[in-house]
Formats: structure tokens, sequence, C-alpha cells
């Protein structure tokens, strides 16, 4: 029996390591593309496409993943990136890129691949836990751009979508200052996840505004809400200008830059929002940055919501910064409270 017991013991480990996946190292916002020297310069301008975006952050666009380039031969250095793209061309013929996706892929897929089957293979933790890796194969440099232009926004919301999974776990595994988040949801009927260090820094009731944030490099969270709500009112032209009198009359000390000014129609949990994004300014100091707000109405409370999002960072990178906020921004939820009843009533939300 002894030996039966151990003899299970060792099994199951054996297969706890055969399946260990270690977890990914590297900087965030680093996007790893290893191609050989052959490749590289006939795929780099269809990559760029699909990975260039970039997002104004005040005088000066910033882009939302550093591309990095490396060799097949540096694979064991980079294997275990938290962004990674192998990439092989079979036209021209090489002895290190072709050879590696071999490796990592299986000679069953890449075959098929190349016999007209799907060039393009994603997948989250592939390599290393958190991971988001794509292995691309094709025949030759017509093949990859027309695949990479179809499955263009499919494939960089994949590696999206996946660093914000991992910018979520890293805020919420550190401390998380419920007690912020319950005073809110007590006071006014809406909660957000604040991150630990998070605190009040102007509270004006009388006009439904709440702005928290926390120490440098600074970030800020603020709500303001408008009773009454009408949908009607919930255009661009009007969200732009209300968002004009939430920075001069309540922040006071900032304006909205006019230029850098975009508006997207997004949905969350099958719910239409507008999405404001820009860069704001200073009044009296030399100073700015990027920002957004998510604008909803939520039926249930009969309220117009800006939940806006900021950043100052001053001469230091700030993408990642700002997309750290959004996903705060996403645990924004209301509820509908009654005054003969102490339960909650899940409303509309932005997650």
């Amino acid at each position: 029996m002894p030996g039966t017991i151990l003899g299970l013991i060792l099994i199951g480990f054996l297969q706890t390591a055969c399946n260990y996946i270690p977890p990914v190292i590297g900087q965030e916002d680093i996007l790893m593309i290893l191609a050989s020297e052959e490749d590289r310069p006939l795929v780099e301008p269809f990559l760029l496409n699909v990975f260039g975006k970039e997002m104004m952050t005040g005088g000066w666009p910033e882009p939302y993943f550093k591309i990095k380039w490396g060799t097949p031969a540096e694979f064991e250095n980079y294997k275990r990136y938290k962004s990674l793209i192998v990439v092989s061309l079979a036209n021209p013929a090489d002895s290190t890129g072709d050879l590696l996706i071999r490796k990592i892929l299986g000679e069953d897929r890449v075959a098929q691949a190349l016999e007209g089957g799907n060039p393009v293979f994603v997948a989250s933790d592939y390599l290393a836990r958190g991971q988001m890796f794509m292995g691309l194969v094709a025949l030759d440099a017509i093949q990859a751009q027309e695949e990479l232009i179809r499955l263009k926004d499919w494939i960089f919301d994949q590696f999206d979508q996946q660093l914000r999974i991992r910018q979520h776990q890293a805020i919420y595994s550190r401390r998380e200052n419920k007690k912020l988040a319950r005073e809110m949801d007590e006071k006014y009927g809406w909660s957000l996840r604040f991150e630990g260090d998070y605190v009040t820094i102007k509270e004006r009731s009388e006009e439904n505004f709440v702005w928290t944030g926390r120490g440098y490099p600074y970030r800020w969270l603020s709500v303001h809400w408008v009773e009454g709500a009408d949908t009607a009112r919930i255009t661009p032209d009007w969200c732009w200008r209300k968002m004009d009198d939430i920075a001069g009359n309540l922040f006071q000390s900032i304006y909205i830059d006019t230029l850098l000014r975009s508006t997207e129609l997004g949905a969350e949990n099958g719910h239409s929002i507008l999405i404001l994004r820009g860069a704001w300014g200073h009044k009296e100091e030399a100073g700015g940055g990027p920002f957004f707000t998510y604008v909803f109405r939520d039926r249930e409370q009969n309220r117009i919501y800006f939940v806006t999002g900021v950043v100052f960072h001053p001469g230091a990178p700030k993408t990642l910064l700002i997309r750290r906020q959004e996903i705060i921004t996403r645990t924004f939820h209301t509820f509908l409270k009654p005054a003969d009843a102490g339960r909650k009533i899940n409303s509309n939300n932005l997650t």
C-alpha cells in the first residue's frame, strides 16, 4: 500500500511538472516580434499597420504597444514575453524562422497553413502564463498581407484584451479601498473598485461631483451625474460642452483642449455609451496630459453619468497609465436603493 501511494504521488508530480506553464516576463506594453533577416522587411509594414495604433497623450502621440524586433536565434530570451509574435514566410526560405515556427506550432499545423489553411494562429497562455502569442505562417508576403488586413482589428483586440486582463489582475491583487467604495455607494448610489491608495480629493455633493485620485504619477477618477436624464441630450456636442463645464467649474483648474478630441460609440454589457478622449491642460501652470470620459444613462436612477479618468505624468510615458484608469472605470456600477428596503438591485453598469 505505501508503495502504491508513493507511486501515485510521483505520477501526479510528473503530470504537474509536464503541464507547468511558467509566468510571463518583460515590460507590460512591449510587443516582441521574432522574424528572420529575410522575412522582417517583407512583413514589417503589415504588422505595423496592425499594431501601430497610437493615443494622443497631450503634446504628442504614444503607441499602445512598443514594438521590438528580434531574431529566431533569440527565442529563448523572449519566449516568455507578455506579447510575442513569431513570423515565418515559406518564400523566401530561411534556416531560422522556418525551423522555429515548426518547433513551436508543430509540423502538422504548419503544413495545414501552407496548404491553404489559416496562416494566423493566436492563443493565450501558450508559451507562458498570461501571455498572448501569435504565430504567422504564410507562403509569402502577399498571403501574409491579405490575412493581416482581413484580421487586423480582431488581432489587435486579442492582444489588447490580454493586456487588460493582466493589468486588472495586477491592480486588484494588491490592496483595494473597499471603504471608499462603500462610502460612495451609501452616499450617492454608485461605486467603483478603487485601488488601495485612492483618496477623495474633492467632493461637491450639491453639484453631483466626486473627484478621487492617488499620488505621483498622478491618476484621477471623477464622477459627475445629471439628474432627470433625457437620452436625447446624449449627443457628442452636448457631451463635449458638458465636459468643458466639468473641467472649468468642477475641476476648476483645468481646461479641455479643443483640437485633440475624439468620440467613440462603445458598448458595455449590452448598453450603448459614448467615450470621449482628448487632452487637458492646466490654466495657471505648465502641465497637462490625456483623459477619457465614459458617458451613459442609468435608466433605473434616471441619471446621465460622466466617469472621467485623468493622468498627469510629465516627461514620461502615459499610455499604460491611462489604460489602467480605464480598467478601474469599467468596474463602475450603480445601485437602486428604495427608502423602505436595504437590499441592492443591480442597475445598468459599465461592466
